[in-house]
């Protein structure tokens, strides 16, 4: 508090933010959500799941780049991208031959699914990274969660609890899977930053950002939740408590790495150091 009595202080603390990487990826987020709202949104509460899309594919550009700029592939969990790539192909089966899961904005029409295949083509091109382009930065040693228990829980789960606002069961039960798959796919990043006993700034920004992402689908979920629901059948009547609790899950699962990433910021320090005590 005393910074912001002191205006010399606060000018200095604001310099120093404005010079950080954290505010200049998330000032260049805020700039392109502007201008995707202006130019694509009718303004409808159900953007905010298109603004969670968008900030998603964002966070995985950024990765991307970080990877190409670098030529290494250091810190990056090969595992956690391959589920994605997982969660993309089977969300995407179920939002483009059907309407069900659409965002009612007129973003819904083109550009929520576009960032969604934009998503997938680039969670394909990390994993290429990491397998065949820069393979020698690779560290498998570090990457040790069993993705695979991941994948075949988040299944077994949807093949019970999937809503049906598709109409068509395959598709439905996709959607539950990406969704719940999604929400224990960060376990194998933060695993292996328990395994390096470090946190790469770009991996560090991409979880903060998928946190926020989940957070923007979680309000949209939690306030239209009874769509999911089918009251007249015994199981199907707690679908949409499922999924937002699955949702939730992810946030608090990520609970301690946001909150050391958000002391990260307000201490002006880079973000790689979070896992250090002594700096955070």
């Amino acid at each position: 508090m005393d910074d912001f009595k002191d205006p010399e202080r606060l000018k200095s603390m604001l310099i120093k933010y404005s010079q950080s990487e954290a505010c200049k990826i998330w000032g260049g987020f805020a700039v392109t959500a502007f201008v995707v709202f202006m130019l694509v949104s009718s303004g409808d509460f159900s953007f905010l799941l298109t603004l969670s899309s968008l900030l998603s594919m964002f966070s995985f550009v950024m990765v991307a780049l970080k990877i190409e700029n670098g030529r290494t592939c250091k810190g990056v969990s090969l595992k956690m991208m391959e589920c994605y790539i997982v969660i993309f192909f089977f969300r995407l089966c179920a939002i483009i031959p059907f309407e069900g899961y659409l965002p009612f904005d007129k973003s819904g029409d083109w550009f929520y699914q576009l960032c969604e295949a934009l998503g997938f083509c680039l969670a394909g091109t990390i994993v290429f990274f990491c397998r065949v382009k820069y393979v020698s930065t690779y560290d498998p040693a570090t990457d040790t969660f069993q993705h695979l228990y991941l994948g075949m829980g988040a299944l077994a789960i949807a093949l019970i609890f999937h809503p049906n606002l598709n109409g068509f069961l395959p598709s439905d039960i996709a959607w539950a899977f990406a969704l719940y798959l999604e929400s224990v796919a960060v376990l194998c990043q933060l695993f292996m930053f328990m395994k390096e006993g470090r946190a790469q700034e770009h991996t560090s920004h991409f979880l903060a950002a998928q946190a926020l992402s989940k957070m923007m689908s979680f309000i949209f979920w939690a306030s239209s939740f009874s769509e999911l629901s089918d009251p007249n059948h015994h199981i199907k009547a707690f679908v949409g408590n499922w999924v937002v609790c699955m949702q939730l899950v992810q946030l608090l699962v990520m609970g301690d790495f946001i909150y050391h990433y958000l002391r990260c910021i307000q201490q002006g320090i880079p973000v790689s150091q979070l896992l250090s005590s002594d700096a955070v």
